[in-house]
């Protein structure tokens, strides 16, 4: 490896690549429309004084074993050149903001090597923290960056970044598993393939037939009837009614995950419950393991809260079609999800509530916030309603690259200055099972607030796996109402059942 803190600085892609065939640089750049979901990431950057920082998706995958930064490099420009809109840049013109996919590979790699310094965990962390506080500006790009970051020999790092407004968190893992099958084939001197990518323009051709389609029609209905009677916003208090976390234990270990010192949010990774009793206790209520997850979620908002109806956000791909689930881009919606949770309600009638909630949800998940905002005359956005945001990620089957294991941790999605916590859970298939990440806005959050909160819902989703179904929610844990009624548990770092 090279010396200390070496630094191949971000240099452009090649000028063409496998998949270009027909077209060169001196085509210029096809230009499509933005889909919704980017417009929206469009209007919220511009409102917020172009703080482009604010609007970035950054993963971490850790490679144990060695790697040929050759094939490394030749993998990523293959997986580039595959993928449209990671050459993407946003154009603001006369009639409003377009995307030009590039002909030529737009996108920037560094290696750097930390594997001299004394820590080399630690400046590995200052390198992509640097990184990430970076301005991008989506009209010169480019909108996507990859680092491999050497820590030993044995042990290397992938760090994956882009605009909002070009990948959401699936498009990564996409990019993500191709690069690894990519430089998995040109290690064994295999060829790579037809890429498995559908094309950017089909996925916005999707996205504005959508908009005039019956179906969007049908989804505008359903969900003002099921909000037709606006819920009353019902925030978590910043700070938890939780035993203490000392601030020294929280930054060590919001520190441990990479991607811990982004600008604006504080996270930090935690093994979810057992990954057996986690799947034993979906399999015996019915529901699939992730239902958990979103149940925990709204009892521990109704005990904060005391609200008998909470609305969660619900993080959806926004790809009805499975060929738009290949297909890297961004389509991401979060469509709102309304329980009524009682004290005394069974946890198999919530459990068995929200799954059904979640299913009528997904079946009309493309249909823009901000259209059901303005179909209710409502003043604001439907994020107002939201105790809570909640992500599950299924990361599908354990990567590896020629033989070497990867682990994805540390995704971080950054949409401006959440005003909500965030819940992101790794629903991991890799034998470690589901992990949860909490994240939100430094101004609103101290490192130790944050694992308080991440603490408890740990603890809350343990007990609720373990109970038996017939077990009335309000039995899990103690009443911890606007933030007044301390927990009588011990202290922080125990696991003891609610």
């Amino acid at each position: 490896m090279p010396g200390s803190r070496g630094v191949t600085p971000y240099a452009p892609g090649p000028k063409d690549g496998p998949g270009d065939e027909g077209r060169t640089a001196r085509t210029g750049p096809r230009v499509l429309p933005l889909t919704a979901a980017q417009r929206k990431i469009w209007l919220a950057e511009r409102d917020a004084s172009g703080a482009h920082e604010a609007y970035r998706i950054s993963q971490c995958v850790h490679i144990h074993g060695p790697v040929d930064t050759g094939l490394f490099e030749a993998a990523m420009r293959q997986v580039l050149a595959e993928a449209d809109t990671l050459r993407v840049r946003i154009v603001d013109t006369p009639d409003g903001p377009v995307q030009e996919i590039h002909p030529a590979a737009d996108g920037a790699w560094a290696c750097v090597d930390v594997s001299g310094d004394p820590d080399p965990h630690g400046a590995a962390r200052h390198w992509i923290a640097a990184d990430m506080a970076a301005p991008v500006d989506p009209a010169r790009g480019p909108l996507f960056r990859c680092a491999l970051i050497g820590l030993r020999a044995d042990h290397w790092l992938c760090y994956l970044s882009a605009h909002h407004m070009v990948a959401d968190g699936l498009s990564l893992f996409l990019i993500t598993r191709r690069f690894t099958q990519v430089y998995t084939l040109l290690a064994a001197g295999e060829p790579v393939g037809a890429s498995p990518f559908g094309s950017l323009a089909d996925l916005v051709k999707a996205d504005l037939d959508y908009r005039s389609s019956p179906q969007y029609a049908a989804d505008g209905a359903y969900w003002k009837r099921t909000f037709g009677d606006p819920p009353d916003p019902a925030p978590l208090p910043v700070r938890p009614a939780v035993a203490d976390v000392r601030e020294d234990d929280a930054r060590e270990e919001a520190d441990s995950g990479y991607l811990a010192q982004q600008a604006l949010c504080v996270s930090g990774e935690r093994p979810l419950a057992c990954p057996e009793t986690l799947h034993k206790a979906a399999r015996l209520a019915g529901v699939a393991r992730s239902r958990f997850v979103y149940a925990a979620a709204a009892v521990y908002a109704h005990r904060l809260t005391e609200a008998p109806e909470v609305v969660l956000g619900l993080a959806v791909a926004g790809r009805p079609r499975r060929r738009l689930l290949t297909t890297p881009g961004v389509l991401h919606n979060i469509v709102p999800l309304r329980l009524r949770v009682r004290s005394g309600m069974p946890l198999a009638e919530l459990l068995t509530q929200v799954d059904r909630t979640m299913n009528q949800a997904v079946a009309h998940q493309r249909y823009p916030g901000e259209d059901l905002a303005r179909d209710l005359g409502l003043p604001g956005s439907i994020a107002s309603w939201f105790s809570l945001v909640v992500n599950v990620m299924p990361v599908g089957r354990p990567l590896s690259m020629a033989g070497s294991p990867c682990t994805v941790s540390g995704v971080h999605l950054a949409a401006g200055r959440p005003a909500r916590l965030k819940l992101l859970v790794l629903d991991r298939r890799d034998g470690a099972g589901p992990r949860l990440d909490v994240q939100g806005a430094r101004e609103r959050y101290s490192r130790a607030g944050l694992m308080s909160h991440q603490q408890q819902l740990l603890l809350l989703i343990d007990a609720m796996t373990a109970a038996d179904p017939g077990r009335c929610v309000g039995s899990f844990g103690p009443p911890a109402v606007g933030g007044r009624t301390r927990s009588p548990e011990a202290g922080a770092g125990d696991r003891a059942r609610p």
